[in-house]
């Protein structure tokens, strides 16, 4: 990584990523900044199916790594842990740079979080919350805690026995997390656009087609009625073009 990419990286986050701007006025009182940001096609597909997909390119890939760096957590869902194995961290930081590495929190309903996940394996990091649903595994809650994971149980549930977005966020902001990184998956996109439960919007389009194989950032045939995204600034990341939008 180029040093002038990381620089690059840096002020635009710095430019663009107030804190203080909440996008939602329904929420007024909510003190938990929510950044959504993920990377997708030119035809709007963020991965396919059962595999990875990197669309990020290098220089776009060290803004999303100084998002990671400013944000106090970062939330993915159960898929993204399964097929991805991520770990979450900050890199691609300057010289002689304090790097901050945020708490990492997936939203498992049902706890099939996996034992040898990255997330658990290295003892200098953070180790993951994960939230679940009341219907989750009592055994494999055992053997996480076991392994330095932290359970959180959400009651209020979806039809689907999902946690509700909106619960997750009490939870979280009653724990002092005061401004979080959603990236995905395409599930955990769509809940929080539906919701209205977003602040900043950062998306990377590269320039790639995946093709009908490939899913969509938001798996809704219907789309988000009523959804209004508001851009506000373009930039370039090397071949990859960044929207930071308002909602």
């Amino acid at each position: 990584m180029e040093t002038a990419d990381i620089e690059h990286a840096r002020a635009f986050v710095q430019s663009n990523v107030d804190f203080s701007r909440h996008g939602r006025p329904h929420r007024s009182g909510a003190t938990l900044f929510v950044t959504l940001t993920y990377a997708q096609s030119l035809d709007g597909k963020i991965s396919l199916p059962g595999q990875k997909l990197l669309l990020s390119g290098t220089q776009s890939l060290a803004m999303t790594h100084r998002l990671r760096g400013t944000h106090s957590a970062i939330l993915v869902g159960i898929g993204t842990v399964l097929v991805d194995d991520p770990r979450l961290q900050t890199r691609y930081t300057l010289p002689g740079e304090k790097v901050r590495h945020p708490r990492p929190i997936v939203l498992d309903p049902h706890l099939r979080f996996p034992l040898d996940a990255q997330l658990l394996q290295n003892p200098e990091y953070l180790k993951p919350w994960v939230i679940a649903g009341p219907k989750h595994d009592a055994d494999r809650r055992k053997e996480l805690e076991a392994r330095g994971a932290r359970v959180m149980v959400v009651g209020e549930c979806d039809e689907q026995a999902r946690p509700m977005i909106s619960a997750v966020l009490g939870l979280l902001e009653s724990e002092g997390v005061s401004s979080l990184m959603v990236e995905g998956g395409a599930q955990i996109i769509q809940a929080f656009l539906e919701c209205r439960m977003v602040d900043c919007l950062i998306v990377t389009i590269a320039p790639t087609v995946v093709g009908s194989s490939g899913v969509p950032a938001v798996p809704s045939q219907n789309g988000i009625p009523g959804l209004c995204i508001r851009p506000r600034a373009y930039e370039q990341f090397g071949p990859d073009v960044v929207m930071i939008a308002d909602i």
